[in-house]
């Protein structure tokens, strides 16, 4: 039951856990884009900051868990930063706000924010753990890390029976969370740790935000984008998570290829990179991700030299390396803890399973799947670029990024499905339809930036009154 000091909590606990991830965030973010914890030196929009600033500090907080191993003294060290980080934080926003005022359009843009999380956070808080990945992956290496108080070999990954069926070797950066929710409180339930699920989510739609207007397109994005496989995001699965993040970097890559704004590259690259900490299938992501990134890079008229990023732009790439350390620390657990992938990719027996299925004629089965998933996305798109050539007359290069990931991902998605070892018609029939949904996001982002072309051509022509 919710009662007024049951709500009094939880409104702390999700304020304080916001302020938590951003003090932590600036203590990065502020040096690096501003060479300054208290004072701002650039003139991008602090709207488009944030979403870096949380993601910087979820990667900060998980990496200093897999370091210091107990959640405890990990705890403590974190709150004491997140501490310093929140005041800095805060003197900064205090100066400039009293120089620069939030405008109209930004206060817009925070409501927004606040109604699209707040409409989420009913049906994370409220609906329990019902799904079988939700319960036996994700928060079931949460409440292990919790009930263990340390992430170590103590926590049990060793267990053969945590082995066989909960995926061991899955990274860990919402189980984590969900742990920590569950130290601060005291317990554990089916309820209260997926608030870690808000806090993924914060920083996803704040970013959708930067790209608000009073239109059409703006509304295609938030539906499609959001609220078309909304359950995924609140039913503890993260293959909802993951597609969001993904379809989120495309869509600044997008808007870098356009108007070629270093913060949105950077930004695209940080919603790429923590991929990593989302399931295995983050590994893939990265790969087609960054093969759209050079892509975009070498397309562009300006294109970054590798001197020049070296030389301008060596504090970002030192940061985003800096944000692969968790990564490394923790593939480094998995190999001195013996945790590997069920799949085995890249074993004798994945070559000899994919020759096998490629003889059988299973490699069908892979591709009706696989398109049934995607078909309606795919005809959307379909629709969406002839009437692009028959209104604006040529198709905007910013939908290539999100097709050309689309497809790489697609691509290494039916090869695993070629050499898995489980049963190909029950894997299909249990993972297709998430798996395929980064596939789909990515699609829906080359439609809007479609959708978007033709808004604006429909503009131009009421302005000249044709």
């Amino acid at each position: 039951m919710l009662t007024a000091v049951n709500a009094l909590t939880l409104f702390l606990l999700i304020s304080l856990g916001l302020l938590y991830f951003l003090g932590l965030g600036w203590l990065a973010i502020g040096p690096l884009f501003h060479g300054s914890l208290i004072n701002r030196k650039n003139s991008d929009s602090r709207f488009i900051e944030l979403p870096i600033i949380f993601i910087s500090g979820l990667i900060i907080n998980y990496g200093i868990v897999l370091l210091v191993q107990s959640l405890n003294i990990s705890f403590i060290i974190c709150c004491i930063l997140a501490i310093i980080g929140a005041f800095f934080y805060s003197a900064m926003l205090f100066k400039t706000l009293k120089h620069k005022p939030l405008s109209h359009n930004s206060i817009l843009k925070m409501f927004g924010v606040f109604l699209v999380c707040g409409l989420f956070l009913g049906p994370i808080l409220f609906m329990p753990l019902m799904e079988w990945d939700a319960r036996s992956i994700w928060f079931f290496h949460a409440k292990m890390i919790f009930s263990a108080g340390t992430f170590s070999q103590l926590t049990g990954w060793q267990n053969p029976a945590v082995i066989d069926f909960s995926h061991a070797d899955y990274p860990n950066l919402l189980p984590t969370m969900a742990a920590q929710i569950s130290y601060v409180m005291g317990f554990w339930n089916e309820y209260l740790p997926k608030l870690s699920l808000f806090f993924l989510l914060v920083p996803a739609v704040s970013l959708l935000f930067t790209f608000t207007k009073r239109s059409i397109s703006f509304l295609f994005l938030m539906i499609i984008i959001v609220f078309s496989f909304s359950p995924k995001l609140w039913d503890g699965h993260m293959d909802g998570y993951l597609a969001l993040y993904f379809a989120i970097s495309m869509l600044l890559l997008g808007r870098y290829y356009k108007y070629s704004k270093t913060i949105d590259l950077f930004s695209s690259l940080i919603f790429l990179l923590v991929l990593l900490y989302f399931k295995n299938e983050g590994n893939l992501a990265l790969i087609s991700g960054f093969s759209s990134v050079f892509f975009v890079i070498l397309l562009k008229k300006n294109s970054i030299s590798l001197h020049l990023l070296i030389r301008k732009y060596w504090k970002y790439v030192a940061f985003l390396i800096i944000l692969l350390l968790p990564f490394g620390i923790w593939n480094i657990y998995k190999h001195q803890w013996g945790l590997s992938n069920d799949l085995g990719i890249g074993t004798n027996q994945s070559i000899e399973q994919l020759l096998i299925r490629l003889n059988d004629g299973s490699f069908k089965i892979i591709l009706e799947n696989v398109y049934g998933q995607v078909q309606n996305s795919l005809m959307l798109f379909g629709f969406l670029i002839i009437a692009s050539l028959l209104f604006v007359k040529k198709v905007h290069k910013e939908i290539l990024p999100a097709l050309i990931t689309a497809g790489i991902y697609c691509l290494g998605m039916i090869s695993i499905y070629l050499i898995t070892p489980l049963n190909l018609v029950n894997h299909l029939n249990d993972s297709v339809s998430r798996t395929m949904l980064s596939v789909v996001t990515c699609v829906y982002i080359a439609c809007y930036f479609l959708v978007e072309a033709l808004e604006n051509q429909g503009k131009d022509l009421v302005i000249s009154g044709e």
